[in-house]
């Protein structure tokens, strides 16, 4: 982390240009340091040689930057009435969840560093408008709703109290040890076949955990306020979701110049392709196995 010539800059090597869990990530980073410190004018870029992110801004982080943060993410999950969530899982009835949006909007008007966090997240949790049948349209990226005990807005709360500024430093860094914590399915070394096991994968097996870097999956949870549900003709669509020979893919592109947050929130809308300012471009399957849903290792496009 340095800070010369009036900027600051910060290179990511805990994040990689080619991992999905990661790129959400470093949007959601992207997205809390322009909310919390819009006078710097954060930008994003990447280093296309080493394929990991940097952050630059015009004038200088505080010192404590990563701590603040962790802070304020944290009172507003902690709230007894958070405006960030209405529940354990995304998927509600109708009625409940324009509460919670109203609520999220109204909470807008708060002083608070991150007042506008939870609008944001509520326009990608789910499209209000109703299916045929009702159903409230939820993200693409909400893996785990109506799988047993695997509640994506809970599992956010519980890793966010369970990290610290050192935490979030290191996995920056790529310094961070995986340790056992929620899993938001995002990351492709989560999936793991029985075909590499030398056990039954059904039954409790000692060091079979899932371990992760918690701090990059809450990242990565804020950085879905890049992508918003819709609704069209066919159902429920998310931004960076798109199908392709009956398969579903996440698709994100990478780029060399700094860009601010609302610029990159105009090019996750833009079909990226060769040669129109995206260096690089990528996808990664999505699949079900095991009775849940994983992202697979990423496919270079160009």
């Amino acid at each position: 982390m340095s800070a010369a010539c009036n900027t600051f800059q910060l290179e990511l090597p805990g994040l990689r240009e080619d991992n999905p869990r990661d790129f959400l990530a470093t949007l959601g980073l992207l997205r809390l340091v322009d909310l919390l410190w819009p006078e710097a004018k954060v930008e994003l870029g990447w280093n296309m040689e080493q394929g990991v992110p940097c952050i630059q801004s015009a004038a200088s982080l505080p010192t404590d930057w990563m701590g603040e943060i962790v802070t304020q993410l944290k009172d507003l999950a902690e709230r007894p009435n958070s405006p960030m969530f209405h529940g354990d899982v995304i998927k509600a009835d109708l009625d409940r969840y324009r509460d919670a949006v109203t609520q999220a909007v109204d909470f807008g008007a708060e002083d608070h560093p991150l007042a506008e966090l939870p609008r944001l997240l509520y326009s990608a949790y789910a499209s209000q408008l109703p299916s045929e049948s009702g159903d409230l349209m939820v993200s693409g990226f909400s893996f785990g709703n109506g799988q047993g005990g695997k509640k994506l807005l809970l599992d956010v709360k519980q890793l966010l109290g369970g990290i610290d500024a050192d935490d979030l430093e290191a996995a920056l860094a790529g310094t961070a040890k995986p340790r056992q914590a929620k899993t938001l399915r995002w990351n492709p070394a989560e999936f793991r076949p029985a075909a590499y096991r030398s056990h039954d994968p059904g039954a409790k097996h000692k060091g079979d955990e899932v371990r992760d870097v918690p701090c990059l999956n809450v990242l990565a949870f804020i950085g879905l306020t890049f992508f918003p549900t819709v609704p069209t003709s066919r159902g429920g669509a998310t931004l960076g979701l798109f199908r392709s020979d009956s398969q579903t893919y996440f698709r994100w592109p990478i780029w060399a110049e700094g860009l601010t947050a609302q610029e990159v929130q105009t090019l996750m809308v833009v079909e990226p392709r060769e040669g129109t300012g995206s260096g690089r471009r990528f996808r990664s399957r999505r699949f079900s196995s095991d009775k849940s849903l994983y992202l697979a290792p990423s496919e270079r496009e160009f």
